[in-house]
């Protein structure tokens, strides 16, 4: 499907897979929208859309259209004029012989196409242009354009705009026809599980919701064809009920004959001789309704009500029992086939993390488990779109299944926001196979982030939250912004893994920073071997010689390309050792590093004499006094009077400046606007 003109998704395009799709991304990237545009343009219910639901982007054009209708050129405003639309692709089976529902969407007579396009516009009525336009100036100054134009023609949309839609020749775009958004419906069935179910409501009743989609099933139920074990059901169940209410009405009129005689004793005129009769009746859908709830077996043959029960528990049983319900109105359709789109939106709401995955592994087995229970030969062809800001379901449900939004926001304050939906499976130069066991091994949360630091191992995952904290403690006091106020995803890679990520992060395109050791090393008889800076002719780090595509490449040089900057992409930026003051010892590792950085919380006294081999050699021995765990619990939580090595420093400086999702200067340097968010770092 194709998305125009509808809030954040100004040109969007998401590809569904058969079974499972899985929308992620951060908060506000459009995820929400796209359910919200089908759920508006597939539906036969009124369309009314205001100014605020087209993409900023296109309210300049709303101006560029009435420049063409001022000069006359009606037919030119209208090609300028925006419009929101969505054109849906859909693929079926060339060798079928009953098109159903679909027939109406084809319109091409290729025997060897297989694909139907159809494309819902919400666009000006015809002839209602000079209308729209009514009472503009003559001339538009800039001012005008930007603010006052929409102020005048936002609250004509909702009453001049109208939705339409058109099956389009795949063979041929010039080829098309109206159809009616009704014949759209049949062939596209929608439904929605929303995110707010209303399970921690003390206000509402659990079996209230429970009872509705009970409902619900037996009125489809009661609809299905002759014959079929849906209309053998809810004939039984009428018959029962019938039954139920014949003995019931006996007894309530044997009970008030008795009564009579008592009643005539009040003397009231007529009321002793009149032949009253009772009658009761009972629906069945209000009783499936107003009085059926679940409940579980507890101790001692005690039932205990559903709302006794966890919340995840209900959720989950509410969220089967819609997609039930859902079933069962697609199949009370018959051999009247179409697509079945299932929008389920936040599903891990009160689940706990094995129950988020094991519900996204299993919702495309609902496919043949549901048909199953009702004995039904006929498929389920549903998909299923899920959004969700769930690690554990979205790294679960692999790449192929995923689509993640990106928001591309305007360096310009001024500027317009849109968004933009990336298939995973197209990822160009990524390994699907580890980063899918690595996110999911991992729990990374990296498609919910706002920037991300890859880091080497165990010290720095303990360190670098706290010297974010203290980094943060010094910005605070200059009045700069601080990492704290964004969602900064640590993931560690180590350093023989972190150039994997590269293409992966390039293509999410979130701002990313890479801090791993400089590991010089020299060669010896058999391999190359680990020494100090001073002595090192090559590095072992595989990130640092894929990040420069160089498979040799010195610690000299290493120095060299991050003495003034940090080696940067326009995404990117990698952080290595480098000495405290300019032409000092550096450090090979973070140990080193910090003892360089903190000489004085090992008593180390600065030998000016010494040689720059010497004074690391010193410091290495240190570190290895030292377990990496222990080192990292000392001095990060049980210390707290150290500096941030210089690396560190430079590369927390480097990501605060980059706004998300901003791309940077074309020289690949930093740019100079700042980032907002207000999340946690984690």
């Amino acid at each position: 499907m194709e998305v125009k003109n509808f809030r954040l998704l100004r040109d969007a395009t998401v590809t569904l897979n058969e079974d499972v799709t899985v929308c992620v991304g951060r908060n506000n990237t459009g995820k929400t929208s796209l359910a919200e545009v089908l759920s508006r343009f597939l539906r036969t219910a009124d369309v009314n859309l205001r100014l605020e639901d087209f993409s900023a982007d296109s309210y300049v054009e709303f101006a560029d259209a009435y420049r063409e209708f001022s000069t006359g050129d009606e037919e030119a405003a209208r090609k300028v004029l925006p419009e929101i639309s969505v054109t849906i692709f859909i693929s079926y089976d060339s060798e079928t012989k009953d098109y159903g529902a679909l027939g109406p969407l084809i319109v091409d007579l290729d025997p060897d196409c297989a694909e139907a396009i159809v494309t819902i516009r919400y666009g000006l009525k015809p002839g209602a242009m000079k209308e729209f336009f009514r009472d503009a100036p003559d001339t538009l100054t800039e001012d005008y354009e930007k603010s006052l134009l929409l102020t005048l023609i936002g609250p004509r949309i909702p009453h001049l705009f109208e939705r339409s839609a058109i099956a389009v020749d795949p063979t041929d775009s010039s080829n098309f026809r109206p159809i009616s958004v009704t014949e759209v419906a049949k062939a596209i069935k929608v439904d929605f599980v929303k995110a707010q179910r209303g399970l921690d409501d003390e206000k509402e009743r659990p079996k209230d919701q429970i009872g509705k989609i009970l409902e619900s099933l037996f009125m489809v139920a009661a609809k299905a064809d002759d014959g079929s074990i849906l209309r053998t059901f809810a004939n039984e169940t009428e018959s029962a009920l019938e039954g139920i209410v014949a003995r019931l009405n006996s007894h309530l009129q044997d009970t008030y004959s008795k009564m009579a005689p008592t009643v005539s004793e009040f003397g009231y005129p007529g009321l002793g001789n009149r032949n009253f009769s009772t009658k009761t009746t009972l629906d069945s859908k209000r009783l499936l309704s107003n009085f059926t709830s679940i409940n579980y077996p507890g101790s001692a043959g005690v039932e205990l009500p559903e709302s006794y029960s966890g919340l995840g528990s209900r959720n989950l049983l509410l969220i089967l029992l819609t997609l039930f319900s859902y079933y069962r109105e697609y199949s009370a359709r018959g051999k009247e086939t179409s697509v079945h789109l299932v929008f389920i939106e936040e599903p891990e709401a009160h689940l706990h993390p094995q129950m988020q995955e094991t519900f996204i592994q299993q919702l495309r087995v609902f496919k043949d488990k549901f048909p199953a229970a009702d004995n039904s030969s006929q498929c389920w062809n549903a998909q299923f779109l899920v959004t969700t800001h769930s690690a554990h379901i979205a790294n679960r449900a692999g790449f192929s299944a995923v689509r993640y939004f990106r928001l591309c926001e305007s360096s310009d304050s001024d500027g317009a926001t849109s968004s933009v939906v990336l298939n995973l499976a197209e990822a160009p130069g990524i390994d699907k196979e580890f980063l899918h066991k690595y996110l999911t091994l991992t729990r990374a949360d990296l498609f919910f982030a706002d920037k991300a630091i890859l880091i080497e191992g165990t010290t720095e995952r303990i360190f670098i939250p706290a010297a974010i904290a203290k980094f943060d403690g010094r910005d605070r006091q200059a009045g700069v912004g601080s990492l704290a106020s964004q969602y900064v995803s640590i993931m560690e890679v180590g350093g023989a893994y972190a150039h994997i990520f590269y293409p992966f992060l390039d293509f999410l395109g979130i701002q990313s920073l890479v801090i791993t050791d400089l590991d010089p090393a020299r060669p010896n008889p058999k391999q190359l071997e680990a020494c100090c800076v001073q002595e090192g002719t090559a590095t072992t780090n595989r990130g640092i010689t894929k990040w420069f595509d160089r498979d040799a490449i010195s610690p000299a040089e290493l120095l060299e390309y991050a003495d003034n900057d940090l080696p940067a992409t326009d995404t990117r930026a990698l952080a290595y050792q480098v000495p405290e003051q300019p032409g000092g010892p550096c450090g090979r590792t973070f140990e080193d590093a910090f003892i360089l950085a903190n000489p004085h919380l090992f008593d180390l006294e600065e030998d000016e004499t010494a040689s720059l081999l010497e004074r690391e050699e010193i410091v290495r021995r240190e570190a290895k006094r030292y377990k990496k765990s222990d080192f990292a619990l000392t001095f990060a939580i049980g210390e707290q009077n150290w500096e941030i090595p210089r690396y560190i420093m430079r590369g927390l400086e480097w990501l605060l400046d980059r706004s998300p999702d901003t791309a940077a200067d074309s020289d690949g340097l930093p740019s100079e606007s700042d980032a907002s968010g207000q999340v946690v770092v984690r």
